[in-house]
């Protein structure tokens, strides 16, 4: 699991051992064994960091941008070319001399 909050430099990961991690700005915070206590702690901070970082409004240009993005990969996703099976007839059967 890894969670970030990046204005703020506030991050949470499980390390290896099975450990959970908050740490703000390479600083450890938190270090415990319970998701729980650490889902709880990371998003208190983030609540406090997302007041003192309020996000900005997108200008138009970014918005334009975004929504060209999005509807590009929409539509390659929906591609009406490719992932076409052919069809056949000599299949599955299994009779003699066919």
């Amino acid at each position: 699991m890894k969670l970030s909050f990046f204005p703020g430099g506030l991050h949470l990961f499980q390390e290896k051992t099975g450990e959970y991690v908050v740490q703000i700005n390479g600083t450890d915070v938190l270090r415990t064994a319970s998701q729980k206590s650490a889902l709880t702690k990371f998003h208190g901070l983030r609540r406090e960091m997302e007041a003192k970082y309020p996000t900005r409004e997108l200008t138009p240009e970014e918005k334009a941008e975004v929504l060209k993005q999005a509807i590009g990969n929409s539509l390659v996703g929906h591609n009406s070319l490719g992932g076409r099976k052919k069809k056949t007839t000599a299949g599955g059967t299994r009779t003699f001399g066919g």
